[in-house]
């Protein structure tokens, strides 16, 4: 009875661990630093790429080191509570979560692909790093591909995936790292859709049989004139 109290009690605490350490919001903070508000920038995600490409090179490579080291501290803090590998893949999980909703910006953040790296490379490490030089080739082959970071992580995890039911290697737990890796992808493509959908866009219609094309801010803009002059009036 008391063994299960104990377990119970360390599951909470590598859990809550878990989720805190994936909440520090550490691109929301390199970014204040250099005066922007990650938010409200780019993809107004909390994550490396859009720190990287719209704050600053340097920024995004400090918020990738921090985010795939609290991934990573997470499964180290459950081990150091004794749990079993199944419960510290759960406490991974947490730290995703920590990361999609961080306490500290209102439960907002970024996608969770770097924290899910730190959590396979602690649980995983020789396999993260077979999955991980096959992912960058992936990245660097589909560099022009805006899904580039999901391409690289799904052909990562489904590398490790299959060396793993080949050569019998911790098969359950690569099993459950796919299945996050999965949840985290799915998460990401969902967003991303989300957001492109309430973007604004240019409509294109016919009036008075000339092609015109209007924006939302009452422009209309005539292919046919020069450059692409926009004249003003009524829609």
């Amino acid at each position: 009875m008391f063994e299960d109290l104990s377990l119970i009690r360390n599951m909470v605490l590598a859990l809550t661990a878990g989720y805190f350490l994936g909440a520090l919001p550490f691109a929301h903070i390199v970014s204040r630093i250099r005066g922007i508000d990650v938010f409200t920038t780019g993809s107004t995600l909390a994550g490396t790429a859009n720190v990287f490409f719209n704050v600053g090179h340097r920024s995004g490579a400090l918020v990738l080191v921090g985010d795939i080291t609290k991934g990573a501290v997470a499964v180290f803090a459950a081990w150091t509570l004794e749990m079993p590998p199944t419960l510290i893949l759960v406490a991974g999980g947490a730290a995703v979560v920590g990361h999609w909703k961080s306490v500290f910006t209102r439960f907002r953040g970024g996608d969770g692909m770097a924290p899910m790296i730190g959590v396979t490379l602690a649980l995983m490490p020789a396999l993260a790093v077979l999955g991980g030089v096959v992912g960058l080739a992936t990245l660097v082959i589909m560099r022009n591909s805006p899904l580039r970071s999901s391409w690289g992580i799904s052909v990562s995890f489904l590398v490790m995936l299959g060396i793993s039911q080949y050569y019998q290697i911790e098969r359950d737990l690569v099993t459950g790292l796919v299945i996050l890796a999965s949840m985290v992808l799915l998460r990401s493509m969902f967003t991303r859709r989300r957001r492109l959908s309430t973007e604004p866009h240019s409509v294109y219609q016919d009036i008075d049989d000339e092609d015109v094309l209007h924006d939302e801010n009452g422009l209309n803009i005539h292919p046919d004139s020069d450059l692409g002059r926009a004249t003003s009036g009524p829609l």
